[in-house]
């Protein structure tokens, strides 16, 4: 006489009701625990901006100080970069002409301190704002949209970041809300004349809050 050895239906139910407890418990820690890719890249974004933010307002040959030229960033006058040149051209005594009024010299010289898919960076008026009409002034090779200020840095301007380029959800929380918005991708990022960054959005608060030395 053979005996067939099992699980009982019983036996299976009461199996299958503690791992879904079990289930239930873990699966919010673990969530908890796994980076948000958005946050990090965001992060890594603000600190680019800031790197070669800096590393072109304290370049005296790019942004010259004294002799009464406009201080940082305002400096929108030519400077010449690995063989290019950037900004205004000299109605006194021009070097170089390639059609800048001097509005897309922060634009430019950024892109070229950094590393693109694309060939040519598109920094015209218009273009700062990541919408269904406008393409980005460059994307670097982590997929991060940038759009970046056309301007003459008369005041503080931005830059706005899409980390995921145009994946969804393509939203930005406010400096008081994030309603309809939980987990932004797009993220702003404040630049004084001088070179100073800051941010003012909830989550670029929140996320660069963790990290002190990006403060």
């Amino acid at each position: 006489m053979r005996i067939y050895k099992g699980f009982t239906l019983a036996e299976v139910m009461i199996t299958m009701a503690v791992l879904g407890v079990l289930a239930s418990i873990l699966l919010p820690a673990v969530s908890k625990v796994r980076p948000n890719e958005h946050k990090t890249l965001f992060k890594k974004a603000y600190y680019v901006a800031e790197r070669m933010t800096g590393e072109l307002v304290n370049d005296e040959t790019l942004y010259p100080v004294g002799d009464g030229e406009a201080e940082g960033l305002a400096n929108i006058a030519e400077a010449w970069y690995d063989g290019e040149c950037y900004g205004k051209p000299d109605d006194q005594a021009p070097a170089c002409s390639n059609g800048s009024n001097g509005s897309d010299k922060y634009c430019k010289l950024f892109a070229a301190k950094v590393n693109t898919i694309n060939e040519d960076v598109n920094c015209v008026a218009g273009s700062r704002e990541p919408t269904n009409s406008n393409v980005p002034s460059f994307i670097t090779t982590d997929g991060i949209y940038w759009y970046m200020p056309y301007t003459d840095f008369d005041t503080d301007k931005a830059i706005i970041v899409d980390v995921n380029g145009d994946k969804k959800p393509n939203c930005r929380c406010t400096t008081d809300s994030c309603a309809g918005c939980t987990n932004p991708d797009q993220f702003q990022i404040w630049i004084e004349p001088n070179g100073r960054m800051y941010v003012d959005g909830i989550k670029e608060k929140e996320y660069l809050s963790s990290n002190k030395s990006m403060q």
